[in-house]
């Protein structure tokens, strides 16, 4: 069986390789692409933060991406990291019982760090 190799080459129209290029230095810049999370708590209390976060990685352990952050002056809570918000929206649906006032919330995320 030989197999056949098949090379193809992009063309494309002048400036938007350059335009291609500023995006990639621009997504570098702010760390990461645009992506969704859910945000189950906003408040002011660290520590109720902390027992959110906790409390939440006990329900659903299989949910690796759950951080808490001051967003001055409250404490927020968001878990997972997706690039469309169709995914995040299949997180709430499943988490909407135990966190009713849980949303969907935009976020950065690092090449490579998506759930």
């Amino acid at each position: 069986n030989a197999e056949k190799k098949i090379k193809s080459k992009i063309v494309m129209q002048k400036g938007v390789k350059k335009l291609l290029n500023k995006s990639l230095v621009a997504n570098k810049m702010k760390s990461g692409l645009e992506g969704f999370c859910i945000q189950i708590y906003n408040g002011q209390s660290r520590e109720e933060a902390q027992r959110m976060k906790y409390k939440f990685m006990r329900l659903f352990p299989e949910i690796e991406s759950v951080s808490y952050k001051r967003v001055n002056p409250n404490w927020k809570v968001t878990v997972g990291r997706f690039r469309t918000k169709l995914e995040a929206q299949k997180l709430q649906n499943t988490i909407k019982k135990k966190y009713p006032n849980c949303f969907i919330s935009k976020t950065y995320v690092e090449i490579g760090q998506f759930d």
